[in-house]
């Protein structure tokens, strides 16, 4: 900026002063375009990634039937739990082993036995190595 005094001509001092700023404006577009780049890629990239384990959640009568189809670590899935919002579920009935293949369904029987209303039902995995998290949290209206 110290070019800038050493002009006489305050029209040229203006158009200096012009154009630095529309240097910066550009500079900052150049920056917010490749950071939308990126960020827009690593939002691709974490949605085409493989979850760790794809279900799906039924009712059927009495019982929750949740079918496990695939995923990154559908193989180290070792036991199923089951949370249903405002009821107590003993372990005998909210835990169950995961299919052996990896892929198949678990029934949870009698589980929703005098449930009524609307309630969030959780479902959630515990692998080999004892980490555990939530797979699928759903809405369902009970009868």
């Amino acid at each position: 900026m110290a070019y800038r005094y050493k002009r006489d001509n305050p029209r040229s001092k203006r158009n200096l002063v012009i154009a630095f700023f529309v240097i910066i404006v550009f500079i900052a577009l150049f920056v917010a375009v490749v950071a939308g780049f990126f960020g827009s890629n690593y939002v691709v990239q974490k949605s085409l990634e493989d979850p760790d384990v794809v279900l799906h959640v039924a009712v059927s009568g009495g019982d929750i039937v949740v079918t496990v189809y695939d995923g990154r670590r559908v193989d180290e899935l070792r036991m199923l739990a089951l949370e249903i919002e405002g009821v107590s579920l003993p372990t005998s009935m909210s835990m169950m082993p995961a299919p052996q293949m990896g892929t198949g369904e678990v029934c949870f029987s009698n589980t929703c036995m005098g449930v009524t209303g609307v309630r969030k039902v959780g479902v959630r995995e515990i692998f080999t190595d004892g980490s555990s998290s939530l797979l699928k949290l759903s809405t369902i209206k009970f009868t």
